[in-house]
């Protein structure tokens, strides 16, 4: 997966999740869901049971004059389903929120040049099950040429929210788990190695609130691939919680090379056994860092832990429901 909050780890390719087989037919009006201001301005909500085609939705918006800004909410029942490709761009639409859906053609304009600008401000996908040709998807991690506007996703956003959200797998080979495991690796590595030499970098200078949070496929390199050839000059809050890590990223030992006005870093529910953080050099900022450590596995704080209140930087650290001695 290309986006760096999205992109699914080696080990998210061992959750396999079975859905049930949607009727076809899209069996709803657009302009039935839309609430149109008198400035042309879009609030539509859409339940769905059946499919829904976000490529329709957009060429629908096309045709409409004026044109304002475009809400869109897609809520699904059960067997419900949308198509849908990162990174999600359409006419003036600032606002995405998807529950309970099942997600196919997520890459199915990878390589597409868009005439679309980004427009996202808000971004909240939950409960949602992403579906992945799985040697579709081999093949483009081996060919792909990374262009800017797909593998950065929209850098408008100033929210961004994954909750609860998992990949299926469809045609997957036949055979050894051992097999299996060492081409996920393989793959894995030939796309970190690939961003490495991107002549660009991501930059959401926007992004001031970022969630990814009840995912526990995200994998052990899922913060190298977050903070890879990107930066996030404004974010305030980062959360992964629940997420099983049982490691603390150096990403986030190190938070502030590449989240400099980090404010709140919430990483309780998890595995971790221990942490530390790093003194940030020259920083200027006079806001403290306060850090969410709860319930995880924590039976003793760094050495220089009564120290944190009175850095540059000064960090409080929740530690409650931890099996601290």
């Amino acid at each position: 997966m290309l986006h760096k909050i999205m992109m699914p780890s080696v080990l998210t390719l061992l959750t396999l999740i079975s859905l049930n087989n949607c009727a076809e037919g899209l069996g709803i009006s657009f302009q039935d869901s839309c609430r149109r201001s008198f400035r042309g301005d879009q609030d539509c909500y859409f339940k769905v049971s059946e499919q829904w085609d976000f490529i329709k939705f957009r060429k629908w918006l096309d045709n409409l004059e004026p044109l304002g800004k475009v809400s869109l909410d897609i809520s699904c029942v059960e067997g419900g389903s949308i198509n849908i490709p990162w990174p999600m761009r359409a006419r003036n639409l600032e606002r995405v929120v998807i529950k309970n859906c099942h997600i196919r053609g997520y890459f199915a304009e990878y390589n597409v040049p868009s005439r679309y600008p980004d427009s996202i401000l808000y971004r909240h996908v939950e409960n949602c099950v992403t579906e992945i040709n799985l040697p579709e998807w081999f093949k483009m991690i081996r060919n792909m040429e990374f262009e800017k506007s797909y593998t950065c996703g929209q850098e408008s956003v100033k929210t961004s929210i994954w909750r609860n959200n998992t990949y299926r797998f469809i045609n997957v080979p036949k055979t050894s788990d051992a097999k299996m495991l060492d081409l996920m690796f393989q793959i894995s590595d030939i796309f970190r190695e690939k961003v490495r030499s991107q002549s660009f970098q991501c930059n959401y200078k926007n992004l001031e609130y970022l969630e990814n949070s009840n995912n526990p496929s995200l994998g052990k390199h899922f913060m190298e691939d977050l903070t890879l050839n990107a930066y996030y000059p404004k974010l305030q809050t980062l959360i992964f919680s629940s997420n099983k890590i049982s490691k603390m990223p150096t990403e986030l030992t190190k938070w502030y090379t590449s989240f400099p006005n980090l404010e709140y870093l919430d990483m309780s529910n998890n595995k971790l056994k221990s942490f530390s953080f790093d003194v940030p050099h020259l920083s200027r900022r006079q806001r403290r860092l306060h850090v969410n450590l709860r319930n995880n596995n924590i039976h003793s704080p760094p050495k220089n832990f009564y120290q944190y209140p009175f850095r540059s930087v000064p960090l409080s650290i929740d530690l409650r429901g931890n099996p601290i001695r």
